[in-house]
């Protein structure tokens, strides 16, 4: 753990460094999350109060994720930083702090796929508070008030619309695949324009 979180912070002291490329641009944005799917379901599903089936194939959420994105090499490579807070499926408190590369795939006049992946830090209020709660996974570490983990290997996927040429639509997923994908949906904003 203290060599995950050294890493992450020297990572960050790196990109603090300024930039000489004349194309580097950065934008912020503001996504509010929305739902949870389960391409399996969940055998926990009973501690899920806003599924919309049995097996929570898909629980509403609610929550926002706030992000900095910096373009190193035109609008093709970039790097976020991105921090979530959002209500869970048992609707307790959850979060994640990223920070990754990202490509993009797709470029043209208006529509922009994008792909991340990078350290990230995910935890949530315990469920160990639910006398039924049993862990389906190793993944999770534990204490008295909490679960978490530390992944070097956590991405996003993200498709932008761009509406104007300071702002974009956005629509995130966030893969725990094979167990769920989260969703968001928000702005982005070009304090410079776009690239």
């Amino acid at each position: 753990m203290k060599n995950g979180v050294l890493a992450l912070l020297l990572i960050c002291l790196c990109l603090t460094v300024p930039n000489v490329s004349t194309q580097a641009q950065g934008n912020v944005g503001l996504r509010f999350v929305f739902g949870t799917l389960h391409p399996k379901g969940n055998k926990m599903a009973f501690l899920m109060p806003l599924r919309l089936d049995d097996n929570a194939t898909f629980v509403l959420n609610w929550g926002f994720i706030g992000s900095y994105q910096y373009y190193f090499h035109k609008k093709r490579w970039s790097v976020k930083v991105a921090q979530g807070m959002y209500s869970d499926c048992a609707k307790l408190f959850a979060g994640h702090t990223h920070l990754g590369l990202r490509v993009n795939l797709l470029r043209s006049e208006r529509h922009y796929l994008e792909f991340g992946f990078g350290p990230t830090f995910v935890y949530r209020e315990t469920w160990y508070r639910f006398p039924d709660y049993h862990q389906e996974t190793g993944l999770l570490k534990n204490t008295n008030r909490w679960q978490w983990n530390f992944v070097w290997y956590g991405g996003e996927i993200e498709y932008d619309y761009k509406l104007n040429p300071k702002l974009d639509l956005t629509v995130n997923a966030i893969p725990g695949y094979p167990d769920f994908i989260t969703f968001g949906l928000g702005l982005r904003y070009w304090p410079k324009g776009h690239p």
